[in-house]
């Protein structure tokens, strides 16, 4: 997908303000440096546990929209000052179904991600998003540990 700019090379990260996503971010910032590529840095905001009342869901979905939104910044930032054109979005949805749709809508071309997921037991049971994302995201991926 060509960018205002002209350039034609997408660089994505998933950023939900953990450590690996982080990591992942930095690496990204690199990528998006190398390739003069416009990064896209996307988080995304999961509803709340449906067992939870509504008055506490909308707590909690206000309170992760914030942290969100603060990483946001703190990305952007690091980015800017890094050189790259960077734009930044938080989208509602499931975790890897959001991000696999997210890439492809955005024509991205390196999606990266930090190595973040359940046990051994549990990911064996479910699959971590992680998985899913290398699974079925049309573009490369590129796990960040």
């Amino acid at each position: 997908m060509a960018d205002p700019q002209g350039n034609n090379y997408v660089v994505a990260v998933g950023l939900d303000g953990s450590e690996s996503s982080w990591k992942a971010l930095e690496e990204a910032i690199q990528q998006a440096r190398l390739k003069e590529a416009l990064l896209h840095v996307v988080s995304i905001q999961e509803a709340a546990d449906a067992s939870y009342s509504a008055s506490e869901v909308l707590a909690v979905e206000k309170t992760s929209r914030a942290k969100l939104e603060r990483a946001q910044l703190q990305a952007k930032e690091r980015a800017k000052e890094q050189g790259v054109r960077v734009v930044t979005e938080i989208v509602d949805g499931s975790s890897a179904l959001a991000m696999i749709d997210y890439v492809k809508t955005h024509r991205v071309d390196l999606l990266l991600v930090g190595d973040t997921g359940h046990s051994s037991i549990w990911g064996a049971l479910i699959g971590t998003n992680v998985e899913k994302i290398v699974r079925h995201a049309h573009c490369s991926v590129l796990v960040v540990r």
